[in-house]
């Protein structure tokens, strides 16, 4: 496992590879992190070894960074104020963020995304814990729970956790005025 760490409002840093930065070229990223996978386009690189991807602006510079394949990364180990945000249970992860935010929260789609404004910190997932056991109620309900049980328990688990972590340059996250 790799462990990357994620320094808002800076970038991060791949342990034993280096550091990307906002506003560094795309040229010095693919120095830094290698030729990006094949969804790759002019404007955003895919990276499988670091589970990443990261965003460009019109001058090529880097963005915004952000982590794909959470809540159960199987290539890298996150370190975002010392703890693992794909780790930690959501509730856990919004009280941290907000305690460093220390100010205005885009919450418009609450209870599935959140922007940090002041740290420039995005979370997203798909489906809340209390979304999973209603859909886990109705399954069982209509008698397909069985059926799709090793499903249903993966999504309950991955609930409980937020399944994206994005960190874009300062300002990346304030809402249009």
């Amino acid at each position: 496992m790799t462990t990357i760490t994620i320094k808002s409002l800076q970038g991060i840093e791949i342990a034993n590879v280096g550091s990307i930065g906002f506003g560094q070229p795309k040229s010095l990223v693919e120095k830094i992190m290698g030729k990006p996978n094949s969804h790759s386009d002019n404007k955003r690189r895919f990276y499988d070894a670091y589970e990443c991807r990261i965003d460009f602006d019109d001058s090529d510079l880097v963005e915004f960074i952000e982590f794909i394949y959470g809540p159960f990364p199987e290539r890298i180990k996150l370190d975002l104020y010392g703890v693992d945000p794909f780790r930690i249970n959501s509730s856990e992860l919004l009280e941290l963020l907000s305690n460093k935010n220390a100010g205005e929260i885009d919450d418009s789609e609450a209870e599935h995304c959140y922007g940090f404004i002041n740290i420039s910190v995005g979370i997203w997932r798909d489906m809340t814990e209390k979304e999973a056991e209603e859909l886990i109620a109705e399954k069982r309900a209509g008698g397909d729970f069985e059926y799709d049980r090793s499903w249903l328990e993966e999504e309950l688990e991955k609930s409980k956790h937020f399944w994206t972590i994005g960190i874009g340059k300062v300002g990346y996250y304030k809402r249009d005025q």
